[in-house]
């Protein structure tokens, strides 16, 4: 198989794998957040970005396009996940996160950066 066409099967997979008997959304969304908390996911879209801004240069590794495909393909399935447990109308309480104390804590110190922003930037009365 030509190597263009294998990035593009990496990026299918996640839309047949929901036909699979084994597939649940539960499971997948779970994993997802057990493989990337949000610091993570945050680094891998600033990555993705400056790929975007740096088209044909060759700044990174092999190791870096491999990493970042496959995190696609992650944030794929996940978001293909949540979509059918609305669509499905399923109970979202079950997922359980393995991530969830380190999730809020980085939401806790956003949050702490943010009204600190907010606070010098207020309008003089």
């Amino acid at each position: 198989m030509k190597a263009i066409y294998e990035d593009l099967l990496h990026l299918d997979r996640p839309f047949y794998e929901i036909h699979e008997d084994s597939y649940d959304p539960l499971k997948c969304i779970e994993s997802f957040w057990g493989n990337y908390p949000l610091a993570t996911i945050r680094e891998n879209l600033y990555a993705l970005d400056l790929k975007c801004k740096t088209l044909g240069t060759t700044s990174e590794s092999k190791l870096e396009a491999v990493q970042q495909s496959l995190f696609l393909a992650d944030i794929l399935r996940t978001l293909i996940a949540y979509f059918l447990m609305h669509s499905r109308h399923i109970d979202t309480t079950q997922i359980k996160l393995s991530t969830l104390d380190l999730n809020m804590e980085e939401i806790r110190l956003t949050k702490k950066i943010n009204d600190f922003f907010q606070s010098i930037n207020q309008p003089k009365p």
